[in-house]
């Protein structure tokens, strides 16, 4: 089981202190089957190698399954990253970067909003059987989650610590596209390492200035703690406070 991201991007041979990887296009599939385009930067395989070197420090106390999904899903983080570097142009310097320079921070409840108020815990008390809106952005209800011109999210899994969580599947909007539903059914989760992870089937990258809608299927009252495992990538200059950064 491969845990560290900083391998899997050696294994790619993006993983080097000099040289620029080039500037690429990437190719996408919507919901739908049609392909989507975005441009990756030009950019230092050392903002690459800081990014790698990071993550791995930020996920050394994780449990093994988070760190294998993320390690999974290594090229796409950094295929993320350079998308977003097209609208910042400073690269990534992580912990050290400054102004557009990106970072990147594992996510937060504090980071997403709850019937328009922003959230400070993953608890979530559900009243009784009903579809609602999940990862939502400001300003009220059911609002769409939009990225801004210098900043990209992935989602790449659930986790869910309720004693008896309430969910039962996830459906995602990407670009007025309905995906498939996902199955978030915790009861086959892996008893034996008592960690209740779901990886997606398709993980979600979102680019900037694009928006999506999320909605879970709650098919039971009590109180859910469900917590997407991901990353949220900014501009340092975005990362200066510390209850929405």
């Amino acid at each position: 089981m491969q845990t560290s991201v900083v391998e899997a991007l050696k294994a790619a041979g993006l993983y080097r202190e000099t040289g620029r990887i080039q500037e690429q296009m990437l190719k996408t599939l919507t919901a739908t089957g049609e392909t989507k385009e975005h441009k990756m930067a030009e950019m230092d395989y050392l903002d690459i190698k800081t990014f790698a070197d990071e993550l791995d420090v930020a996920l050394k106390h994780e449990n093994p399954l988070i760190q294998t999904l993320f390690t999974k899903n290594a090229l796409g983080l950094v295929n993320l990253i350079r998308v977003i570097n097209v609208e910042s142009a400073s690269g990534f310097k992580g912990s050290v970067g400054s102004g557009r320079q990106l970072d990147a921070l594992l996510l937060r409840a504090e980071q997403f909003y709850l019937d328009g108020v922003r959230r400070s815990t993953w608890e979530r008390a559900i009243d009784e059987a009903d579809d609602l809106y999940f990862l939502e952005g400001a300003a009220g209800s059911g609002e769409d989650l939009t990225m801004e011109d210098e900043e990209g999210i992935a989602v790449l899994g659930f986790v869910n610590f309720a004693e008896l969580p309430c969910c039962s599947a996830w459906q995602l909007t990407y670009l007025a596209q309905a995906a498939n539903v996902q199955v978030l059914d915790f009861g086959i989760t892996d008893y034996q390492n008592a960690y209740p992870l779901l990886e997606l089937k398709q993980p979600l990258f979102l680019y900037p200035k694009e928006s999506i809608t999320s909605q879970v299927r709650y098919f039971r009252a009590g109180t859910d703690e469900l917590q997407p495992i991901g990353l949220w990538i900014k501009m340092s200059s975005n990362l200066r406070t510390l209850e929405s950064s």
